[in-house]
């Protein structure tokens, strides 16, 4: 889990970008992040085994490198997780295992800094208040029914059915938190 701190200082620059780019209904779109985003380059490239992208500063050239192989909602995450790493940590080369069952409201043994763009990512990708606004109440659903949910989710906001799911989750303990909050 990441600290207080760390966690409002990603959630304040998602939202930056979001309101830079005009991100109000998914999916979130690449295409007008690098160009309000300019000095980014993406490139499919054939990734070491275990890796799943990489982020390599030249200057104030930010090179994405991802599998070539990967299917196009495994490459979406990964870009914003390379992203988040130009956002977090500046002026760093980085080589990632991207963890695609990342839940924000779990301990993380990995690296604080994958931890971080990890958050970032899904946070970009599938931001909580925008779930929260979409998906009915979740406490009557069985599992088939909230596998299926997650499936048209999934779509949706161009992300894999994993970690879909894994958001669902947090949907439902944000949800408590945020009752909790008004009680």
């Amino acid at each position: 889990m990441l600290d207080a701190e760390k966690e409002n200082h990603i959630i304040a620059t998602v939202s930056y970008i979001h309101q830079r780019t005009g991100f109000q209904d998914p999916p979130f779109s690449f295409q007008n992040f690098f160009e309000q985003f300019p000095g980014f380059k993406v490139i499919a490239a054939r990734l070491p085994s275990g890796f799943d992208g990489e982020l390599l500063m030249r200057g104030k050239e930010k090179i994405i490198r991802y599998r070539v192989e990967s299917r196009d909602p495994n490459t979406r995450f990964t870009l914003a997780h390379e992203i988040a790493h130009s956002f977090l940590h500046h002026r760093e080369n980085y080589h990632c295992r991207v963890n695609k069952r990342f839940r924000i409201y779990e301990s993380r043994a990995a690296a604080p800094k994958e931890a971080e763009a990890d958050f970032f990512a899904l946070e970009l990708l599938v931001p909580l208040p925008a779930l929260n606004r979409i998906v009915r109440p979740l406490e009557n659903l069985g599992e088939k029914e909230i596998s299926s949910l997650a499936s048209e989710l999934a779509r949706l906001f161009g992300i894999n059915t994993i970690t879909m799911k894994s958001r669902l989750k947090d949907l439902a303990i944000y949800r408590k938190f945020d009752e909790a909050e008004w009680l």
